[in-house]
């Protein structure tokens, strides 16, 4: 069951970002669900499999999140908060890198 909540707090965080970042779309009116899906399911699909492999490795050995809390200075093992900002991190950084390639 934990590992089941640890993967919703990711795809919260994933789902967060999201909206955040559409927000100007929906207050004009100019949002289009279709289009929204279309443009970030491979980020979404990306990140979603990020997580589980991030669970993965810390169900079979817990002690990589010293590791992955130096690298990334959140705290998976002990705290929900960490997946959803792991989640929404993940997608953010997915589309700086998408925006980086676009424009070299």
């Amino acid at each position: 069951m934990e590992h089941f909540l640890i993967l919703v707090m990711g795809l919260l965080g994933i789902l967060i970002y999201n909206l955040f970042k559409a927000k100007e779309y929906i207050a004009s009116n100019t949002f289009i669900l279709t289009i929204f899906i279309k443009e970030n399911l491979t980020i979404w699909l990306w990140a979603f499999c990020v997580i589980v492999v991030a669970t993965a490795i810390l169900y079979i050995e817990p002690n990589a999140n010293a590791i992955i809390k130096n690298l990334s200075g959140l705290d998976l093992a002990n705290t929900k908060t960490g997946w959803l900002l792991f989640g929404a991190g993940l997608c953010g950084l997915f589309r700086n890198v998408k925006k980086k390639k676009s424009t070299v």
